[in-house]
């Protein structure tokens, strides 16, 4: 399938393979959590990626909800990525498949689980499906704004009903471009190919919320 690669956003480093702390207490029980992908090496995969796990074994499901799906085929791809003028789209795979993918290319995956009540996890789940309707599932991505991180962070948190979370605004001296430097020191021509075409959004101030695009 054209839509077999997966883009990787969000920056991970981690040595092995880990799980969140919390068990499943009974056998109908659901966890939902966020996946943290470690870097590749391909242009599109210097930054990690991010997904959304699912987990219901009294009805045998484990899926994944990927917002990284995107056709190489694409004209002109990594120019259209680097400018944020590509569509990618929201797919759901079985976890094993997406964790074999990364063990087979030797990339790290990091599993927190989201301490959601069962209301929450309910409304989450429905959303998601509901956003990968054929309709709905396809977005443009835009590198710093739009991207498969973005996307599942603000599905989760627009979505729950609490007004506290632990992610903080508070400004941190530092820009897209300065972010972006920090994981590609090992590849000049694409970091240079990266200043050249990401321009003057790429140095304005951005607070900590902002720095989750990676």
């Amino acid at each position: 399938s054209k839509l077999r690669h997966l883009l990787l956003i969000v920056f991970s480093i981690f040595p092995i393979l880990t799980w969140g702390t919390e068990s499943l207490s009974t056998a109908d029980s659901i966890r939902i959590s966020l996946l943290t992908c470690a870097p590749g090496e391909e242009i599109y995969s210097l930054f990690g990626h991010t997904a959304i796990r699912y987990e219901e074994p009294a009805r045998g499901i484990d899926r994944v909800y990927n917002y990284g799906l995107f056709s190489f085929n694409t004209p002109n791809f990594i120019l259209r990525f680097a400018l944020g003028k590509t569509d990618y789209q929201l797919g759901v795979e079985d976890y094993r498949r997406f964790a074999a993918e990364y063990e087979y290319f030797g990339r790290s995956v990091w599993q927190q689980t989201l301490n959601l009540t069962a209301e929450e996890q309910q409304q989450l789940i429905t959303l998601l499906e509901e956003n990968y309707r054929p309709e709905n599932r396809i977005y443009r991505y835009n590198f710093f704004y739009d991207n498969c991180t973005t996307r599942a962070r603000d599905m989760i948190l627009t979505h729950i009903h609490r007004a506290e979370t632990n992610i903080s605004s508070v400004y941190q001296p530092t820009t897209y471009r300065k972010e972006i430097h920090k994981w590609n020191t090992s590849y000049p021509w694409t970091r240079c190919g990266e200043d050249l075409l990401l321009g003057l959004p790429a140095d304005f101030d951005i607070n900590k919320e902002k720095q989750q695009f990676l």
